[in-house]
């Protein structure tokens, strides 16, 4: 196993307002780390931070894995009356994401001022 292929996700809390929150991460979203991804969705949202913006600038990779923990994040995101917007996708995770339709399921926006506007 190469060294990058056990590399986590780094899931950092950037900024919160009362409009919405942003979230970077970085690293790999893949099966290793999928489960980790959502269970911190899940508890960012529980915290009453439904709306999400999810800065994927340093998301170097993403599998079928990592798109089902993102789909299971905007899922939890508009049950509680928000959204997970997603920014800066990197050509890999954006070629993947098209590939499976999902550029119809996902808002896609190419910085968080874009984001942030709409």
């Amino acid at each position: 196993m190469h060294e990058e292929d056990s590399m986590d996700i780094v899931i950092e809390e950037k900024f919160t307002s009362d409009e919405y929150t942003i979230i970077a991460l970085s690293g790999r979203l893949s099966g290793a780390n999928a489960p980790e991804f959502k269970n911190r969705i899940r508890e960012i949202i529980k915290a009453g931070k439904s709306r999400i913006i999810l800065d994927m600038a340093d998301v170097t990779f993403i599998d079928s894995s990592g798109l089902s923990a993102l789909i299971s994040g905007l899922k939890y995101a508009r049950e509680a009356g928000g959204f997970l917007r997603l920014v800066a996708l990197q050509d890999q995770a954006f070629k993947v994401i098209k590939l499976m339709l999902l550029d119809r399921v996902f808002e896609i926006y190419k910085n968080i001022d874009e984001a942030v506007r709409s």
